[in-house]
């Protein structure tokens, strides 16, 4: 366990930001969205597959949106790709006015069933003549990626175990004659090898463009608060602007709502004194979320819960400390589980998920921190410090979340050279972990915050933070 201070510094990351150059955010263009097609169709892991049909909803968007940047808003989508044919994807009729939205050559097919009830579905072919139309003639086995892949142990099922709607999979079953269909969400989302956990320099930048800006909004949003605000108040703080979220904003107050996580803001739910607090929003590629007490000292506490800055607050950070100082590329996953497990305890903190996850456009990929996971840290994965601690009996929570990428240094190189503000930004947060918050941060660590591992031991008074004692 390290020996954690706390601090009174002023956030300067937030108090005086590099600024956002807009002219810099990288646009996704057809070459990315072609170049990541055709790296799914050279993995090994896609070999045995000539046809793969990727399924979207307004929830499940980030598969088709990947390959494509056609993202479903009110209806499902169906992506079809086949080796070395142009891409097929199926809408509604909402969605067919959409398709220009991808930049490349396309066939789009009309499936009005895709719409909203009620609206026209006069012109739409039986599903299973499109699949026979579009998949016919293939050899090979069928890839479907919905959004998960599962256990075989915890189903007795025929065939493939999917969360795509029955209706979907059952007249893909029929059209397929035979062909084996498999679940196929690892192409896209399997730890080590899934194509979204290998991020470009570009999808950097533009995860670190939100990653900054919901930063700066989750700052105005804590340092603002004020006694006797209700949550909905405290959530205008934010200033969400129009680009799409990956989650609800949480800003919520006192025991009960705090304690259910993911509650959505309400307007009868006032901040007091000595009670939980915490705010913070997702969107797409990064989250940034801060819990603890509303306190200006301990002395705001009753008696019964004064150990909260001591027992909890700093066992916590010194915890995530460690957790930064070993993303260290060709560290196992299931090393650093081990750590937080050995610091903590997940019973004694009341740790019920992963110390962590991958991210992208969606919140949460998958987790490669697991008990004795293999995966190791590598350049091109971008993470969520993400693991919440509390007491139960009394009350007494703790969560400080923030995003990272790992980078090589051709990838450091990339980014600077694409855009500079981004990199100045990534800087100034590594200086900071390193020389206020005392965090021996590997050169790799490329932090998308400007709360990077930031914990207000005091939630009412953000001039004070944890540090770690050099």
């Amino acid at each position: 366990m390290k020996k954690i201070i706390e601090k009174r510094v002023p956030v300067t990351l937030c108090e005086n930001p590099v600024p956002i150059v807009e002219s810099e955010i990288p646009v996704t263009t057809k070459e990315d969205y072609l170049g990541r097609i055709e790296s799914l169709w050279a993995m090994p892991q896609a070999q045995e597959y000539n046809v793969i049909v990727v399924y979207g909803d307004r929830e499940h968007f980030s598969n088709i949106l990947y390959f494509t940047g056609y993202d479903p808003r009110f209806e499902e989508a169906l992506l079809i790709l086949k080796r070395g044919e142009k891409p097929v994807i199926l809408v509604g009729n909402e969605g067919m006015g959409y398709v220009p939205k991808i930049p490349y050559d396309i066939k789009a097919v009309l499936f009005q069933t895709f719409g909203l009830m009620g609206q026209p579905n006069e012109d739409s072919e039986p599903l299973e003549d499109i699949f026979r139309r579009e998949i016919g003639g293939t050899n090979g086995k069928i890839g479907l990626a919905g959004w998960k892949s599962y256990r075989d142990d915890l189903f007795n099922l025929e065939g493939c175990v999917t969360d795509v709607p029955h209706y979907i999979t059952e007249t893909l079953r029929i059209a397929a004659d035979g062909r084996e269909i498999c679940n196929a969400v690892d192409l896209l989302m399997d730890n080590e090898y899934g194509l979204r956990h290998h991020a470009s320099a570009k999808e950097i930048i533009q995860f670190e463009l939100q990653g900054t800006k919901i930063s700066r909004g989750v700052y105005r949003a804590l340092k603002n608060m004020k006694e006797g605000m209700s949550e909905i108040e405290v959530s205008r703080l934010l200033e969400i602007d129009g680009e799409p979220e990956c989650t609800h904003p949480n800003v919520n107050f006192g025991d009960a709502h705090a304690a259910l996580g993911l509650n959505s803001p309400e307007y009868h739910s006032r901040l007091a004194y000595g009670s939980p607090a915490g705010a913070g929003y997702g969107m797409r590629g990064s989250l940034v979320h801060k819990m603890g007490m509303f306190i200006r000292t301990t002395e705001d506490l009753p008696e019964c819960r004064r150990h909260y800055v001591e027992e909890v607050a700093k066992p916590y950070f010194s915890s995530v400390a460690g957790w930064y100082e070993m993303m260290k590329p060709g560290t196992e996953f299931g090393e650093i589980y081990d750590m937080v497990e050995k610091e903590l305890g997940f019973e004694k903190y009341n740790i019920v998920l992963n110390p962590g996850h991958l991210i992208h456009t969606d919140e949460w990929t998958n987790s490669p921190f697991v008990k004795g996971s293999k995966v190791k840290v590598r350049s091109g994965m971008v993470l969520q410090c993400d693991y919440t601690v509390c007491f139960k009996d009394p009350y007494l929570p703790c969560h400080i979340e923030d995003g990272l990428a790992i980078g090589n240094e051709a990838l450091h190189n990339e980014i600077k050279e694409m855009s500079p503000s981004c990199y100045e930004r990534i800087k100034a947060r590594r200086k900071f972990m390193t020389e206020v918050l005392g965090i021996n941060l590997p050169e790799e660590v490329l932090p998308l915050s400007d709360l990077p591992a930031v914990c207000f031991p005091y939630m009412a008074d953000t001039s004070v933070v944890l540090a770690v004692e050099k």
